[in-house]
This record gives C-alpha cells, structure tokens and sequence, in this order.
C-alpha cells in the first residue's frame, strides 16, 4: 500500500498486525491506563495543584479521586482504540481479499 488510504489505514496496515500479535488486554492496560490515563492524570494533578494550591486541604482527596477515574478512562480508551483498529484492519483485509 503506498499512498493510498488515510493515515489511519496506513497504519493500522503497517504497525497494526505487530500491536495485534501481542494481545488485546497488553494495549489496554498499556496504552490505555498506563499511557493516556497516566498522562490524563498527570495533566489533571497539575492542573488542580496550580488551581487549588498544594497547601490546598482537599487536594489529596481529590487526586485520590482523579486516579481510578484517569484509570477508568485509560480503559475505556484502549477499548475503544483497539476495536475501533480491529474495525479498520477487518474491512482492509476482506477489500485485499476482493479481486
């Protein structure tokens, strides 16, 4: 496939059949929670500690409650993400398939 298709086709042509071979649950718990709901947490950590002040009283609390909700989202995502490359690597597939 050279040029043809959108990004995303690239690369769920090129790189998506390796991420695939490793197993759904490793991009999930990787790229989902760990990834995108560390980051999220991260950003959102900042984000209140330069709002509230870290002198702030609820300020653990509230950490304590953005950590299994990023953690939440990081799985919704890598569940989304990965059926949604499933998706676009099935219809790729099957049109190679069709003379």
């Amino acid at each position: 496939m050279t040029g043809n298709g959108s990004r995303a086709e690239r690369w769920v042509a090129t790189r998506w059949p390796a991420i695939r071979a490793r197993g759904r649950w490793r991009f999930v718990l990787v790229r989902g929670v760990a990834i995108w709901g560390g980051v999220m947490f991260a950003a959102m950590a900042a984000l209140m500690a330069y709002r509230f002040g870290i002198h702030h009283p609820r300020l653990p609390l509230l950490v304590g409650i953005a950590l299994p909700l990023c953690a939440i989202g990081g799985l919704a995502w890598g569940l989304l993400t990965w059926f949604l490359n499933e998706r676009i690597h099935h219809a790729l597939t099957t049109s190679k398939d069709i003379p």
